[in-house]
């Protein structure tokens, strides 16, 4: 299993070189080599995140933000996002983690199902465990930032490390008023079988790692710091949470050249990475659209594009598209309503149709509504007719226009990932 440039030699028992040292004050600014007096950066800044695009994409900016800064970040996830998070200047740490696409449809999206993926993540990665602490001595950890499907693993890594945890995520926060269940499965029971099972695992997982006390399924384990890239101007609830949670809002990724030059208004159609089996969906969406003056780019995930048929001549479709990219010429933006397209779409003010697929989904769908973003259709019952005059009539409606400048300037004003970088580095600094 590879350990991709954590094995170079760059680094001994104590932690980072001091040439390394040098290069990261450099980068965090100092050209001596050296801060000022009474200034030091932490040393590592470790990273625990499941291996989908949804779950990892969203931390990157924090990534790219702390290796601006000369902070230098390890990543532990699966292999298929390693590349991702090394482009993004962190040093990746391969856990034996893969995504399982069979489960990932509306159809056989339930409780046994996602448990079972959470169970597989910490069964698969406990063993490895001890390697991954090794790291953190060697590279002089000084926090970890985990996500919530692989916060077991997160949590005995900070504790066995004596560093503080930090949680991340790029969905809802939930407390008592917007209760967990709202994002799980419909069918979801406590009772359910793999859930005990995965309660069993995670007592024993508990007590084999020597943690403070037993870690519970669907229980948010206490950490004095959880950033969310939400801006809480979206966030349900928002005001009722603790000081411990930062609504930091999304920051998009640098942006790219633009994109070919074309008179034409884009209809950018994704379902995201991970619930992307609905070829009827991409077929009413290219019928919609067919011999009129728009121009429609579809990501089709693992739909095969023969499934599709012929599409007309104005429908262009592709597994893998540069969202923010087509984005951000954009008239409007058919999408599952995950929240990392949400949040790209209001950067960027585009307006939303929504077909979504899972719980989750359809909180975002709501609260979109809600707040006049954007409208949500049935994706059980879409015609090619209903699609083309709602996305037509969204492109011309001023008002949701207004409401989604109103949401880019709540965006701008959040932060991003420098204030989720200062957040982290003054709890890292108040540990020291």
């Amino acid at each position: 299993m590879a350990q991709h440039a954590l094995s170079d030699g760059a680094a001994g028992p104590s932690g980072p070189s001091a040439t390394e040292r040098s290069i990261r004050y450099v980068l965090a600014g100092y050209p001596g080599g050296r801060p000022e007096e009474g200034i030091t950066l932490p040393g590592s800044v470790f990273f625990v995140a499941a291996p989908a695009a949804g779950h990892v994409t969203v931390t990157l900016p924090l990534v790219r933000e702390l290796t601006r800064r000369g902070i230098e970040v390890v990543y532990a996830t699966g292999a298929e996002q390693i590349g991702a998070t090394e482009a993004a200047g962190a040093r990746g740490f391969e856990l034996p983690w893969t995504l399982d696409a069979g489960w990932l449809s509306s159809e056989r999206f339930s409780t046994t199902t996602f448990v079972d993926f959470l169970d597989g993540l910490l069964t698969s990665a406990a063993p490895h465990l001890d390697r991954l602490v090794a790291q953190g001595r060697e590279r002089d950890a000084a926090a970890v930032c985990f996500d919530a499907a692989v916060a077991p693993i997160g949590i005995a890594l900070a504790q066995r490390l004596g560093v503080p945890a930090v949680s991340v995520t790029g969905s809802m926060a939930v407390n008592e008023h917007l209760p967990l269940h709202r994002l799980l499965p419909p069918d979801f029971r406590p009772d359910n079988e793999a859930l005990v099972r995965h309660a069993g695992h995670l007592a024993q997982f508990s007590t084999d790692q020597g943690l403070d006390g037993p870690l519970l399924p669907m229980v948010q384990p206490e950490v004095p710091l959880r950033l969310v890239f939400l801006p809480a101007a979206f966030q349900i609830a928002a005001d009722t949470f603790d000081s411990t949670w930062q609504f930091v809002g999304p920051t998009l990724a640098p942006s790219e050249d633009a994109a070919a030059s074309d008179d034409r208004p884009l209809l950018v159609v994704s379902l995201g990475s991970a619930f992307t089996d609905r070829p009827d969906l991409f077929r009413a969406c290219a019928d919609a659209f067919a011999g009129s003056s728009w121009r429609v780019v579809m990501a089709t995930g693992r739909t095969p594009l023969a499934e599709l048929g012929p599409l007309p001549a104005n429908v262009e479709a592709t597994p893998w598209i540069p969202q923010q990219r087509l984005l951000r010429q954009a008239t409007a933006f058919v999408s599952h309503a995950g929240t990392t397209a949400i949040m790209e779409a209001f950067s960027l003010g585009v307006p939303l149709v929504m077909l979504p697929q899972v719980s989750e989904h359809f909180l975002n769908a709501d609260r979109v509504a809600e707040l006049g973003l954007g409208v949500t259709l049935d994706p059980t019952d879409l015609s090619p007719r209903t699609l083309r005059d709602t996305v037509e009539g969204l492109a011309e409606d001023t008002v949701v226009r207004d409401r989604l400048s109103w949401m880019a300037n709540e965006i701008a004003a959040t932060g991003g990932a420098p204030r989720a970088a200062d957040a982290v580095l003054e709890l890292t600094s108040a540990g020291n």
